[in-house]
């Protein structure tokens, strides 16, 4: 029975407890979190946690839990935090027993990495072990806890030296890397198997090495990894956990009016479908930020658009976070439009947006305004066993002025509004 409550969260159920307390799945807004309820938190502690975090978040790796707020709930401190919805390493080496070399580098090589970006900032991990290696849908790898040791006794390191340096997150890859290759810690199995290629096996024992000295540096230690075998994609993922459908009640009986209407044929639901004009679940490409000049915006919007058109295709909103900004207009619109394809037992095929410029107007170092000419797909509205139930056409071409923000995420969409050349007859 659920007694855990927490302001602006719908708390769904508890997913075990970790070193610090209670740990719980919850919904806010259009996304999945994870909470983490501290039944004693210091105030010292909360304070470097809170100044870590900020660090966390302008590391350049797409590999990391963050945390998103601390806030406060029944007497106790909330670590609100980045969800993962396939699970951990742990589960997935319970359900499997051990993985492929492929796969091994796969896991370990954007760790090291993002270690060694954190190391650069004087940042620790001290605790990486399987349970904190946590998997997303396409079984990316995301290291949990980087940047929540203030919390943790100082003198608790993994590293069988007492070294509580960057070398013991090294060591600790390498005692990963061990287990997801033999199903067993070094220390009770140090052998790893004949199949293992040579030059990976090489990597992980000098990660091992007893002298902390001798072992490579967490961003060296990726670069071995990387060049040992060919990484392969993870296998044997379980269901991602999903956001769960909003109860009828909560479904609206109007879809509300875009503020813009991207395609003057599509109305009621089809209208805030043809509107939302967004883009982001594959996110922008890492290298694509407001101050190179070599940016691809027409790559970046059709790369959000796509996601956009995930999203409706399997009818699950939690999806549109990787599109918009929090709170944004255009996200409650979207939301709205999938509780009521969801209603209907339907999704949309084929919702798309074919782009042929995009080109900014304006920009600073974290926002950029698009001129965007582009034309809505064709598509149709089918239901649960594929039938179609509506048919709608392509859209003509017409111009749009798109707003983005940069987030530690990739790009969002934060506004869409017509250009002032529509109307006007120039494209």
């Amino acid at each position: 029975m659920r007694d855990f409550e927490v302001p602006g969260h719908e708390v769904l159920e508890l997913l075990g407890y970790g070193a610090t307390g209670e740990v719980w799945r919850a919904r806010r807004g259009v996304e999945l979190v994870v909470l983490r309820r501290l039944a004693a938190a210091d105030r010292e502690a909360l304070a470097e946690v809170r100044r870590q975090a900020t660090v966390v978040r302008s590391l350049s790796t797409r590999h990391l839990i963050r945390l998103k707020t601390i806030t406060r709930a029944q007497g106790d401190e909330v670590l609100v935090l980045d969800h993962a919805p396939c699970g951990s390493m742990e589960a997935l080496l319970a359900a499997r027993g051990t993985l492929t070399p492929g796969e091994v580098v796969t896991v370990l090589a954007p760790l090291a990495e993002a270690l060694g970006l954190a190391h650069a900032h004087d940042l620790r991990h001290r605790r990486l072990r399987a349970s904190r290696v946590l998997l997303s849908a396409d079984g990316m790898p995301l290291l949990d806890g980087l940047g929540l040791d203030p919390l943790h006794d100082p003198e608790d390191s993994l590293d069988p030296t007492g070294v509580l340096g960057p070398t013991a997150d090294v060591w600790a890859l390498g005692a990963l890397g061990h287990r997801m290759l033999t199903g067993a810690d070094p220390g009770h199995d140090p052998d790893l198997p004949a199949t293992t290629p040579r030059p990976l096996a090489d990597a992980l024992r000098r990660a091992l090495d007893p002298d902390p000295v001798a072992r490579p540096s967490a961003t060296d230690l990726a670069a071995l990894l990387l060049s040992s075998c060919p990484a392969t994609a993870l296998t044997g993922l379980p269901e991602p956990a999903r956001l769960p459908a909003p109860a009828p009640r909560q479904l609206p009986r109007t879809i509300p009016k875009p503020l813009i209407v991207t395609a003057a044929a599509v109305t009621a639901l089809l209208a805030v479908i043809g509107v939302g004009w967004t883009w982001g679940a594959r996110s922008a490409p890492a290298t694509a930020s407001v101050g190179q000049v070599r940016t691809d915006w027409v790559q970046v919007v059709t790369d959000l658009d796509r996601t956009r058109a995930a999203a409706f295709r399997a009818a699950d909103p939690a999806t549109l976070a990787q599109v918009y900004r929090q709170g944004s207009e255009l996200l409650h619109l979207d939301v709205a439009a999938i509780a009521d394809l969801r209603a209907r037992h339907a999704t949309a095929r084929g919702l798309g947006h074919k782009v042929l410029a995009a080109a900014p107007t304006t920009t600073t170092r974290d926002r950029v305004e698009l001129a965007v000419r582009e034309a809505l797909s064709a598509y149709a509205l089918v239901d649960a066993r594929g039938r179609v139930l509506e048919r709608h056409t392509a859209s003509p071409v017409q111009q749009v002025v798109m707003v983005l923000l940069h987030t530690p995420s990739g790009w969002r969409v934060d506004d869409i509004r017509p250009s002032v050349l529509e109307g006007t007859g120039q494209r």
